[in-house]
């Protein structure tokens, strides 16, 4: 669900799609000679006009190796058979050299198949399937020019066999060759394939694809929304991204919501909605979103560590990305009961990231559980020292646990970082007051009320008050 790597994954799907139609495409039209055996070089302009009995043994044994999948053993012997210096040659039989073109492809040898397949259709220009492996051979070679008007002519033809699935493969292969020259043609191309065979669901979505990196997107929409509406998840998917890259939000968000809803295992969309509803300001709504998907949320005393420092064995697994996101909306919401054992977790399970450990610090302190907060936000300084906010919260810890020594270091060392404000002001005041450094104390408070302004008026009353009592007339 991640929009940024949509065009990737449909380059992906492209490529995807054109190996798939160039393996599953290819026919073989077996036992179908053009002329009898009699015949020295016969010639026909339909392989149809003959019969079963009329093919030359060498070509019957060729159709049997093709047949075992001994494809260089019928080459060997299709080569022999369609030379002028053979007895009984079948240079003129369409057939033969057919059967020839389907053994070298399946060899690899592309050239070599395109000009037999080339053969067979000079010889029958109306044989669908000679025409749509000549194009299918075309097209491998990425001769995508010279595979179009092949293609074109082929979906004009009667399959022999097969009937309109048959005929389906055929527009579907054109729609392939057509999508870099005229994104709209394959497009159509893709929706008559449909047509024709309408098991074939994923060429909406190729439709909408093609249509979308032509940057015509009321057409890719049309595709995506129609098969979004029969339910297909991947349509779903297409539709919300290209919705996203119009900043079409509501609609969006509609959509991510009706998704989420069909597929709630897919926990990497629950966390798309959470994220994308979250950036519009919905964090409650992002929050239930989450806490849907996170065994952490419905069960947070699993959560908890065990006495040794452990985790406690009851703790469900989780998606940690869901969990860091649901943990960081429970602090951006003053959650921070609900934060707490989330955050342990995340921690536990990555020491090294200073980021958890900032939460957890934050968490907790909000608790007043100081010194554990002063020990998680020292970690967090340990392993990023210009983590400037960590420094701020680790003088509040400190606070909280007396050592005031501690609180002036701190905000020492965050002036390093950031500029003092009106909050460190008044920290290193009280802390300078309990250390009975007075000046020092007076000082900072005159600091901290220069700026103030009114907006702590609490504080700002008691740095007066303590400035007289350090300062006596």
């Amino acid at each position: 669900m991640d929009t940024s790597s949509t065009p990737a994954l449909a380059r992906s799907a492209r490529q995807a799609f054109r190996r798939g139609w160039i393996a599953a495409l290819l026919v073989f039209v077996a036992a179908i000679a053009a002329t009898g055996a009699a015949q020295k070089s016969p010639r026909s302009t339909s392989p149809k006009q003959t019969s079963r009995q009329a093919v030359p043994d060498v070509l019957a044994e060729s159709e049997s190796l093709l047949q075992k999948q001994q494809y260089a053993e019928a080459e060997q012997k299709l080569t022999v058979l369609v030379s002028d210096a053979a007895k009984d040659s079948q240079a003129e039989n369409p057939q033969a050299w057919f059967d020839l073109g389907f053994a070298q492809s399946h060899q690899e040898k592309t050239t070599d198949a395109v000009a037999s397949y080339r053969k067979a259709v000079k010889l029958s220009p109306k044989w669908f399937e000679a025409n749509l492996n000549l194009g299918i051979a075309l097209a491998k070679l990425n001769d995508f020019p010279a595979a179009t008007p092949v293609l074109q002519h082929a979906v004009t033809l009667k399959p022999m066999n097969g009937g309109n699935k048959a005929l389906s493969q055929a527009w579907q292969a054109l729609g392939s060759v057509l999508e870099k020259a005229d994104p709209k043609a394959a497009a159509a191309a893709y929706d008559k394939a449909l047509e024709l065979d309408p098991t074939e669901t994923g060429l909406t979505l190729q439709a909408g694809r093609v249509l979308q990196a032509a940057n015509d997107l009321p057409g890719a929409e049309e595709h995506f929304k129609k098969s979004a509406e029969s339910g297909d998840p991947q349509g779903m998917v297409l539709l919300i991204n290209l919705l996203i890259q119009q900043k079409r939000l509501p609609e969006a968000e509609s959509w991510l919501t009706r998704y989420v809803n069909n597929n709630p295992q897919d926990s990497k969309a629950r966390l798309q909605l959470g994220k994308f509803l979250a950036s519009q300001g919905k964090t409650q709504e992002a929050i239930a979103v989450l806490q849907a998907a996170s065994p952490q949320a419905s069960n947070p005393q699993a959560a908890h560590a065990e006495p040794d420092g452990t985790q406690s064995s009851a703790a469900p697994p989780s998606n940690l990305e869901i969990d860091r996101d649901l943990a960081e909306l429970y602090l951006q919401t003053k959650q921070y009961a609900q934060a707490e054992p989330l955050f342990r977790r995340l921690a536990q399970g990555s020491p090294n990231n200073p980021d958890l450990h900032f939460g957890l610090g934050v968490a907790v302190l909000h608790q007043l559980k100081y010194a554990e907060a002063e020990n998680e936000l020292i970690q967090t300084l340990k392993l990023k020292p210009d983590y400037g906010e960590a420094y701020g919260y680790l003088a509040d810890a400190a606070q909280g646990t007396k050592n005031y020594q501690l609180v002036i270091r701190v905000l020492d060392a965050r002036t390093k970082i950031l500029p003092d404000d009106a909050q460190t002001y008044f920290l290193r005041a009280t802390a300078f007051d309990n250390l009975h450094a007075f000046k020092q104390a007076a000082e900072n408070y005159r600091k901290f009320l220069a700026i103030a302004g009114g907006k702590f008026p609490d504080k700002e009353f008691q740095a007066r008050h303590r400035l007289k009592a350090i300062l006596p007339d």
